[in-house]
């Protein structure tokens, strides 16, 4: 599976877009050490950075998946994006990607200095699994750590819903999540956590309050769709910020075809915008 992804994304990936530069690095942390890969738009110091977490189902991607993703994001933003090569299940059901990208973040705002990142102008986001995860790591931030997270992107995550319009409409694989695959995903990252229901992944009926503004990007033809309206809604009831875009015509991934499909390249630009907003301005 990992293999089939990899390269079926590598030609989405291409061709390469250039930045200043793109250096992978290892962060040593708590739980063992973490491959990172840190794209910059530009010289110098102290610029505002955003940690991507990358899609897959907490079971497939990598830094290299996701790898065009990250540019057009650090490009189009002018903030650092940080790639985390968090560990993947099933070999690592929750919460060790969970606890990984915690102890990154954390590292991350403490050394900033040593990565060229302005600590107060940090954010967090991802895409599918991957949004699922930043929001869960922001809401553990949120607790333990509310000085670090200042702004959330998230791309078509799951959050929680069970049982919805979207997830009995777009079951076909053309909508690129079938109800089968949902299930193995699920099963993979929960491993044989005792919760009952896998409460892990419902993060909708976690208390939302105190969380940063997000962007929260959602495509029209995917059986996630409802997550994202649920979470949006969610966030506003719980007094946040949420700014809600549903891109028409694409189903679940999208994000991948910014090569060739304008609906991706304009998400991408509408994500980026969001994050220069929530990040390049000076702290308060």
């Amino acid at each position: 599976m990992r293999s089939a992804y990899e390269t079926e994304r590598s030609w989405w990936n291409r061709p390469v877009i250039d930045l200043h530069s793109v250096t992978d690095m290892v962060l040593e942390l708590e739980d063992g050490p973490v491959g990172i890969r840190v794209y910059r738009p530009e010289a110098g110091a102290s610029l505002p950075a955003l940690m991507f977490l990358h899609g897959g189902g907490f079971v497939v991607g990598s830094l290299d998946s996701h790898d065009r993703i990250m540019r057009q994001l650090c490009r189009r933003s002018g903030a650092v994006v940080v790639g985390v090569d968090y560990p993947l299940s099933p070999e690592n059901p929750h919460p060790a990607a969970l606890d990984r990208i915690e102890q990154a973040l954390v590292a991350l705002a403490d050394g900033a200095d040593a990565h060229g990142i302005d600590p107060g102008r940090l954010g967090i986001g991802g895409d599918s699994s991957g949004a699922h995860l930043a929001l869960a790591a922001a809401l553990r931030l949120r607790d333990s750590r509310p000085d670090v997270l200042r702004f959330l992107l998230l791309y078509y995550g799951l959050y929680g819903v069970e049982e919805s319009e979207s997830h009995r409409r777009f079951t076909d694989p053309a909508y690129g999540l079938t109800p089968d695959e949902l299930q193995f995903y699920r099963s993979s990252y929960l491993g044989s956590e005792p919760a009952p229901g896998g409460k892990a992944l419902d993060l909708l009926t976690s208390d939302l309050a105190g969380l940063p503004p997000a962007f929260v990007g959602a495509a029209a033809l995917d059986p996630l769709l409802d997550d994202s309206l649920a979470l949006s809604d969610a966030l506003r009831n719980a007094g946040g910020q949420a700014d809600l875009r549903v891109y028409d015509g694409v189903p679940h991934g999208f994000l991948h075809w910014s090569r060739l499909v304008p609906t991706a390249v304009q998400a991408l630009e509408d994500g980026a915008r969001a994050v220069a907003a929530g990040l390049l301005r000076p702290p308060s």
